[in-house]
């Protein structure tokens, strides 16, 4: 690391060191990027693990998790569920569905998933 790199990186702030290692982590996986993604059109995308919240949806309980891959969020909710098997916070995610806007924020219900290996 250079001198230059060194002071890049001490003037960037947390956020934009997490979004870099975040797109770091997911490149060449051959998927949508999340900032890039479309309402009403099928998207395979591919983040982190945010947050994990239960929040009630048509009076059925169900698990809301917020993606992001660094470039942009998601949000993924599974109706009925109050947990998914692996899924935690860091972990690594891959979500197929189509998404659609819900008060200005892309949402995706009940997609197909598959964890990634934790590391």
């Amino acid at each position: 690391m250079g001198f230059k790199d060194l002071v890049r990186k001490l003037r960037t702030s947390v956020d934009e060191l997490d979004a870099s290692r975040l797109q770091d982590r997911f490149v060449g996986l051959d998927l949508t990027a999340v900032g890039e993604a479309e309402p009403r059109v099928p998207l395979r995308l591919c983040g982190e693990v945010k947050r994990l919240k239960i929040v009630p949806r048509s009076g059925v309980a169900a698990l809301d998790l917020l993606i992001s891959d660094g470039s942009g969020e998601i949000h993924a909710v599974f109706t009925g569920r109050r947990t998914l098997g692996g899924v935690e916070p860091g972990r690594g995610i891959v979500v197929e569905g189509v998404a659609h806007r819900e008060r200005g924020e892309l949402v995706i219900m009940n997609p197909a998933y598959t964890l990634l290996p934790n590391g």
